[in-house]
């Protein structure tokens, strides 16, 4: 039983492969994880897979795919008293037990994230209420007698000092106060969330809620008189797309003091205002500051979790050590006559026990990013190629293609979320996909490259799905005019391609041209989609018969098959 209440306390290691992550292949670790995301929401797991699988498939230009995943975490969120029934294990056996939620500022991140998320898909009412509910309120300890922050670790010494205070006599009304120094030594203060105040505020203007947006502008500028000109350019309206560019990796939990019983977050990418630099055709650049850093929102007790209920248990296990050996040596010495030793051992086990589980728990949202940058666009061409780069950083270079104006009834805002390559090198040179704003492969988003389109899986460039539209066009040109759309949707089935979100059970898996069974396309303005069609891939092997039989005559001929016969 002792051994397996210790081993509760071992955790599981993180799986994210971060050296893909840090080259913007973001497919490979959003589908791996995905496949082996935790089914169960009592799993402790449930909330970090999804987190981790939402943020990857954003950054990776699904939006659809990302909103199933966020739904489900949206909605634990929301949801009072997750860890109702492990409360009390928890406390008495280890922070393990507990099902993971995230930090406060993990999760206002993941609610910003759903924004963006909803803002992609057009839907800015509910874009407005998810960054809304990233603006919850936070519980402020104030700063140390030099003026600075106090931290986690202060916080729980300070508890236990007052607590301490009161085992010694000390019985007035402000003592008692201060024994519950956890519930009454902080004030509760409004969120310092840039981002969310600006998606807010966006979402606001989107909907015509002109008075609501500047409110939240304000409040940007009272945290962050920087951002004055971004903000002008909000209030000012000109502007038809916003892109949500982030940068780094955001820092490490990891535990540390007595037993490691309290926690804190390690820088993994530095903190510093590098610009980023926006340029639009052949137009000189913009830059814009960062609207959020992650290091510094981690760092802040304010949106990190209260280490008390961990500090209190390594210093009560270590107390429980000592007495328990003394109980037992002086049991010992009695011959068993009372039974001091089996309390004394006890004691000794039960303190083992919660020392075992005084660690703190180290699980964190490996994906999230170090920095946040807003830019507001107007974009009139669609053939215009967005240059992004932060300055000092070269390897940080991003050219997206394909994007163009919004289109739709009332030519809405569009949004779209930008992850950067952030290699652990900065000066090292950008990957080929990231600077050659080029569209190498037709798609439905993008007019086809020089030449005739062919399918891909038939030897061509074309990986657009199967539809009455694309069959037209091949055959205007003279290509599969033997073909009807039965016959070549047969094609793609009898390769076991998936061609829709639909068939995939609402998430899209790895795209047919790097290696995966997906037809699915990410979004242009993202750095999935320049990751995609930006390089060339090796050409297509096919699996079926049918294929492997036609691909040589369309090589040959262009058009395999008689008129009227089908594969």
């Amino acid at each position: 039983m002792v051994l397996l209440l210790l081993a509760q306390g071992c955790q599981e290691p993180m799986r994210t492969p971060t050296a893909a992550l840090r080259a913007g292949d973001y497919a490979q670790p959003r589908t791996a994880i995905h496949n082996d995301m935790q089914p169960k929401r009592s799993d402790r797991a449930y909330l970090l897979d999804r987190m981790r699988v939402g943020v990857l498939t954003l950054a990776d230009g699904y939006p659809r795919s990302a909103q199933t995943v966020f739904e489900e975490i949206y909605d634990v969120l929301r949801t009072q008293g997750i860890n109702k029934d492990k409360t009390v294990a928890s406390i008495v056996l280890n922070e393990d037990v507990k099902v993971w939620k995230g930090e406060p500022f993990e999760q206002a991140l993941a609610m910003a994230y759903y924004a963006m998320v909803q803002a992609e898909l057009g839907s800015w009412d509910n874009a407005r209420a998810a960054s809304n509910g990233s603006l919850f309120r936070l519980r402020d300890f104030g700063e140390d007698d030099d003026g600075e922050r106090i931290d986690t670790y202060e916080i729980a010494r300070r508890a236990v000092e007052y607590e301490r205070a009161i085992e010694a006599g000390d019985s007035s009304e402000e003592a008692l106060k201060k024994a519950n120094y956890l519930d009454n030594g902080y004030a509760v203060r409004d969120s310092d969330f840039t981002l969310g105040y600006l998606l807010a505020g966006i979402a606001n203007q989107q909907l015509g809620r002109t008075r609501e947006a500047d409110d939240h502008y304000l409040r940007v500028m009272e945290l962050d008189e920087r951002q004055g000109r971004l903000i002008e350019a909000l209030r000012d309206g000109r502007y038809n797309t916003v892109l949500v560019v982030s940068y780094g990796l955001g820092p490490r939990k990891e535990g540390y003091g007595p037993d490691n019983a309290v926690a804190r977050f390690r820088p993994r990418f530095p903190s510093d205002d590098g610009e980023l630099r926006v340029r639009v055709g052949h137009v000189m650049g913009r830059t814009y500051t960062p609207v959020q850093d992650v290091n510094v929102m981690a760092g802040d007790h304010m949106w990190n979790n209260l280490a008390d209920v961990r500090a209190a248990k390594s210093t009560l296990g270590s107390l429980m050590l000592v007495g328990g050996a003394i109980a037992t040596e002086y049991g010992a010495s009695r011959r068993g006559e009372d039974d001091t030793l089996y309390v004394g051992l006890a004691a000794m086990l039960a303190g083992a026990i919660m020392k075992a589980g005084a660690h703190v728990d180290t699980r964190f949202c490996d994906v999230m990013p170090q920095r946040f940058y807003v830019v507001p666009l107007y974009l009139s061409d669609p053939n215009e190629r967005i240059q992004l780069e932060i300055q000092g950083r070269p390897s940080s270079k991003l050219a997206l293609s394909g994007l163009g104006p919004p289109h739709g009834p009332g030519n809405p805002t569009q949004l779209r979320y930008v992850h950067l390559v952030s290699t652990p090198n900065p000066h090292a040179p950008a990957p080929g996909w990231a600077v050659s704003g080029e569209v190498l492969y037709q798609n439905p988003y993008t007019d086809s490259p020089a030449g005739d389109a062919v399918p891909y899986i038939l030897g061509g460039d074309d990986v657009r799905p199967p539809t009455q539209h694309v069959l037209d066009g091949y055959h205007r040109t003279g290509l599969l005019t033997g073909m009807t759309l039965a016959d070549l949707r047969e094609l793609y089935r009898a390769e076991g391609l998936s061609l829709a979100v639909e068939d995939q059970h609402g998430f899209a898996g790895r795209h047919l041209l790097e290696g995966g069974r997906s037809l699915v396309c990410p979004l242009p303005g993202t750095a999935g989609f320049a990751r995609l069609f930006g390089q060339h891939h090796p050409p297509y092997h096919p699996r079926s018969q049918e294929v492997a039989r036609i691909t040589p005559a369309l090589t040959s001929t262009g058009n395999p098959l008689p008129q009227g016969d089908s594969p």
